[in-house]
């Protein structure tokens, strides 16, 4: 029973190191999201800003700065929209890594429970045993002690 209880100590082991690997993958892709959503926030933050320049430009009546304005606000619009892409393709990876994430902590907490189990079985039946050489040591001394009890009795 031993070779098996740590046959399945190396399992728990293993899945432990499964589920760290699909942990760090999850932080690793959440972050990459953040990181997107950083971005689309600072091409957000340069389209105002070039809708502001631009009405600066309206007012002053100053076409080419009207115009630069105007080309900026669609830059960062036309960047904004590609990274509004790759953060759905991002939110995408980190569904499936969480997916894989909860489902390799389930085999962990699975497979530790079974050796859990065993290894309290083991334990209990440790028990049994010693409790059974002790009552077996008890009756065998209290046996002995009644037959030399006897053994006296008859020889007095």
């Amino acid at each position: 029973m031993q070779p098996r209880l740590e046959t399945l100590q190396r399992l728990v082991t293993l899945y432990a190191a499964v589920e760290a690997m699909h942990s760090t993958e999850l932080q690793r892709i959440a972050s990459a999201v953040r990181e997107a959503q950083r971005a689309i926030g600072v091409e957000q933050e340069l389209a105002r800003s070039a809708r502001i320049d631009g009405r600066g430009a309206l007012l002053s009546e100053d076409q080419m700065d009207w115009m630069s304005a105007q080309k900026r606000h669609e830059t960062a619009a036309w960047r904004r929209r590609g990274l509004e892409r790759v953060r759905l393709e991002r939110e995408d990876l980190n569904k499936t890594a969480r997916q894989q994430y909860v489902a390799s902590r389930l085999k962990r907490e699975q497979i530790k429970r079974v050796f859990e189990d065993i290894a309290a079985r083991m334990d209990i039946e440790r028990e049994r045993r010693v409790q059974a050489a002790l009552d077996d040591r008890f009756l065998a001394r209290r046996r002995w002690t009644e037959s030399q009890q006897r053994y006296d009795a008859t020889n007095e």
